[in-house]
Parts: structure tokens; sequence; C-alpha cells
């Protein structure tokens, strides 16, 4: 995976990935509040008035190209209460997921492409390269024959996951409408994406492996046992039977997936 390289501009309030310096120019968006004002576009996730991402379209020479900016204003002091309760940090602003997606690059696992960073005050925004000509995974499964030999894939999404936690990261919502599928015939290209909440850790305890598999089964719970425990041998790296301590682990992972389902249920998720 190629290194990137970025310019900051505006005394750092904007940070751009070089690749797309020459763009951004050329639409006029090379300010901070070019970006953070933009009107144009479709408005592609609106779930928080705080948060919202939209869909632009922007001329590169003789092309148009996709983009996506999610724009974070100040948020509620209730955003800063609850993870403190829970005591875990807030994680607020687009400085996190720029962040992740840097070292998601960095540890060669394949995310969105970082196109600019904003901040200025506690307004913020992240502007990444659309990913066209993908599925989300729940959809591309759905539509694949019964008797499909779908092994290349589970182990594509375990090796992903494993090379994740390697690396100390964790996604937190780790679903499987948050991976991207390219069908090339003889391979796939799977893309993670949502890193809103991603973090990285030196040491990545084993609550937050249990947390993202179990995120991942609970959305597969419809998928056969078959896939699901190719899944976890090809995660483990074995053809072997789980050892003691990878047993104790998948049961803490099937644990936790129930009480997703429990809770979803519970607050009609």
């Amino acid at each position: 995976m190629k290194s990137i390289e970025f310019e900051d501009w505006q005394d750092g309030n904007l940070r751009v990935n070089c690749a797309f310096a020459e763009i951004l120019r050329a639409n006029q968006l090379d300010t901070f509040d070019a970006l953070m004002n933009y009107s144009g576009g479709a408005i592609a996730k609106d779930v928080l008035i705080e948060r919202t991402t939209t869909r632009i379209t922007l001329v590169d020479g003789e092309r148009r190209r996709g983009f996506y900016i999610k724009r974070h204003r100040p948020s509620p002091l209730k955003e800063y209460v609850k993870p403190l309760l829970r005591l875990t940090w807030p994680i607020l602003g687009a400085r996190n997921e720029w962040d992740a997606l840097l070292k998601f690059i960095a540890a060669e696992i394949p995310p969105m492409t970082p196109m600019a960073l904003g901040e200025l005050g506690r307004y913020s925004f992240l502007v990444t390269e659309a990913i066209d000509g993908y599925a989300k995974l729940p959809a591309w499964l759905a539509q694949q024959p019964a008797a499909a030999d779908l092994s290349p894939v589970i182990d594509r999404i375990a090796e992903i996951a494993r090379r994740m936690h390697d690396a100390g990261l964790h996604h937190q919502d780790f679903y499987l409408g948050h991976l991207l599928i390219q069908d090339r015939g003889e391979e796939f290209d799977i893309r993670v994406i949502d890193l809103g909440r991603a973090r990285g850790h030196a040491r990545l305890s084993q609550r937050w492996i249990v947390k993202d598999l179990a995120q991942l089964e609970y959305s597969a719970r419809h998928r056969s046992m078959r896939e699901r425990i190719r899944f976890l041998r090809s995660y483990f790296g074995s053809t072997r039977r789980l050892d003691a301590a990878e047993k104790r682990l998948v049961r803490r992972i099937h644990s936790k997936s129930r009480w997703i389902d429990r809770h979803s249920r519970k607050n009609r998720l």
C-alpha cells in the first residue's frame, strides 16, 4: 500500500492528501470554511444534528469523482458525560477517524482513502474518496448461490480482523455492514469503513477483541455454522483443534454476541 504525503494549509487548520490538492484548488475548496460550509452534494447520513455526512461530486479534469464530507459540529454535554460514566474517553470530532484511517493504512488494512482533515475550535471535518464499484458485504452475500464456495472471502475477513488486532487496533463497530467488497472474479477486494470509533493501543486488551468479533458474529448469525467455524479457525491461523485459551475466547465471543442480540431486540435496533 502506497505511503501518503500531506500538506498543511491555513496554519495547520487544514491537512490535505497531496494526491488531491489540485482537485480541491480547482473546485475552490481549498480553505477550512469552503469545505465546512459547502452546500452542494446530497446527505448520505444524518443521524445526529451535530454530525452529518454528505456525498459530493468534484470535477477532476474531464472526470467527475465522488467524495464524502463528514462534518462535526459542537456536541451536547451528554456526549461528553456518557462515555466518562462508562470509564471511557469521549470520541468527538473528525481527528479520531483520520488517525484511525492512517493506522489502518500503515497496517496494510485497506479503508477509505483520506483526502482532507479540517479542525478549527470545536468544528472539524473529514473528507474521504468514495469507494465506488463496491457492495456492502451483507448485500453481496445475499446474492451468492447456496452452493458458492465463500472460503476465500471468509479467510480474507479473518485476515483483516487478525491483522487489525495484531496492530493493536479495534474497530468498535465491526459488523458485516461495515465491510465493502468488490468481486474481481478470481479474487476479492474488501475495504473496512466507518472508523469513527476505532482506536489503537500499544497492547490490545482481550475485551476489545471480544467486542469486535462478537459484533461480527452477531451480524453473521444467519450464516451457516460451517462458515462461522471457518472464520474462527482462519482468525486463529490454524486447522488444528482450538486450544484451551482459544476456546475460552470463543465462549466470551458467543456470550457477548448473545448480549448484543438481546440488547438489539430490547431497543428494536
